[in-house]
């Protein structure tokens, strides 16, 4: 047995940014594409695009024009993205700790 969680950002009420926008954002870091991105992690674009609908309301994601296109995260996002992942990692620490005392109380003395 284990504790699970999950961890998301909302703004007045309203869903932000979870592990599914995490994921997300961070291939299109990766790859400069919301179709790409969207690809590669087996979701569908409409999925994605939600996502970043959403992410807009707080910075526009940029979009480059031309033969080459793409998308860019803009910096006030990452910094969003990097707090998100220390608090996952800071909370699944916590968790870590009370498995062990989970698995000490139902394995027995």
């Amino acid at each position: 047995m284990e504790f699970k969680f999950k961890i998301w950002i909302e703004e007045n009420g309203n869903f932000v940014l979870g592990k599914g926008g995490y994921q997300i954002l961070k291939e299109i870091q990766k790859t400069g594409y919301i179709t790409e991105a969207a690809k590669n992690l087996g979701m569908s674009y409409k999925f994605a695009w939600e996502y970043v609908k959403r992410v807009n309301r707080i910075e526009q994601l940029k979009t480059k024009k031309g033969v080459k296109g793409g998308t860019e995260i803009p910096e006030k996002i990452n910094k969003i993205l990097q707090l998100y992942e220390m608090a996952e990692k800071e909370v699944n620490d916590v968790l870590k700790k009370y498995d062990k005392m989970l698995s000490e109380i139902i394995e027995g003395p």
